[in-house]
């Protein structure tokens, strides 16, 4: 390992370290720290709990789907541990490891990681539908619009859009593949790199093609954003008693697409930002935003951070074994 290379970790996470403090920074100065002090005494262990349960049964319901894209070759029990071990790890290690983490974690039981990997692929797919679907379900009462009626075909739509697209991707699967292995590069190892991403897309679309498993999953995934839906609006009602059921979905979208932007590990301060601004559109206090999505953090990093932890000495798995994968799997030193 040389030293140029050893150097570029800490300046690699700067600009996501940058994001973040921004993000606080802002909302710290949109906030009256007093409301927001008093906002959080006011909150009791009568709700935190209840809460929990519902971000636990929600991350089960999500197991529940992920083991159905893995042909159920692991038990649900399982499932659950290495998604949880896969957001602790997104917690603590920057460029979003967690999702390399959980491939590495299938591999005791038999998987190898350009098999494990269009699992992730999929659910992340998936996720970004359900988000996207709750930013439109959401975006009038943020924009002070009352034709809901609108969005709700311009979401149809865009779904019936993805639909298409996906069916004429596994359709036509083999000539996708053909035209990028024709692709002209000059680096062998970046087209095989290249190549092997598009096989992975493909082959993680391969379960439209079973109408049983992919209803389970779709079913497992839908409970999961509904169940996280209802723990979002149940929480906001805490810090704002007149919110509606709108405003927590349009939140959820909105730190759904804000926490995918780089940013330092667990997401501080974009996930509290992406939050504060989606309800501050829709007419909250921003102090009381800010309260509630700081709340709603904690609740969600506790939970993942405990069975996380769990999951991974359950493995005997260490951060550094995780850390030395992904950077074989770059193919490359940090």
């Amino acid at each position: 390992m040389t030293e140029k290379q050893d150097t570029r970790f800490p300046y690699r996470v700067i600009p996501g370290i940058l994001i973040s403090l921004g993000a606080l920074i802002l909302l710290i100065s949109l906030s009256d720290s007093a409301i927001v002090l008093e906002a959080l005494n006011n909150v009791r262990l009568q709700v935190l709990v209840p809460a929990g349960v519902l971000v636990i049964v929600s991350l089960f319901t999500r197991a529940f789907a992920w083991r159905g894209i893995l042909q159920e070759r692991i038990t649900l029990w399982q499932s659950y541990l290495i998604i949880n071990a896969g957001y602790f790890i997104n917690t603590v290690l920057p460029f979003r490891l967690g999702e390399i983490s959980r491939a590495f974690l299938l591999m005791p039981s038999g998987f190898g990681f350009w098999e494990a990997l269009p699992s992730i692929i999929l659910e992340r797919l998936i996720d970004v539908g359900f988000a996207l679907s709750l930013l439109f379900i959401g975006l009038p009462s943020a924009l002070g619009f009352t034709n809901d009626l609108v969005y709700v075909y311009i979401l149809t739509g865009l779904l019936a859009l993805g639909a298409i697209s996906l069916y004429l991707g596994i359709k036509n699967r083999e000539r996708i593949l053909a035209w990028v292995e024709g692709i002209p590069l000059r680096n062998e190892k970046i087209k095989g790199r290249v190549v092997r991403f598009v096989k992975s897309v493909i082959s993680s679309l391969e379960i439209l093609t079973h109408p049983r498993r992919l209803l389970q999953v779709l079913a497992g995934m839908a409970a999961s954003w509904g169940i996280a839906l209802l723990f979002q609006y149940l929480l906001l009602r805490v810090f704002v008693p007149d919110a509606r059921l709108a405003w927590a979905a349009f939140a959820l979208g909105a730190v759904a697409v804000g926490v995918s932007v780089p940013s330092s590990p667990g997401n501080i301060g974009l996930y509290e930002g992406s939050i504060t601004l989606a309800l501050t559109a829709c007419g909250v206090d921003p102090s009381l935003a800010f309260s509630y999505a700081l709340t709603s953090h904690i609740i969600n990093l506790g939970i993942t951070t405990g069975f996380g932890v769990y999951g991974l000495v359950r493995e005997g798995v260490k951060l550094r074994d995780v850390w030395q994968f992904s950077k074989q799997q770059k193919g490359e030193e940090i």
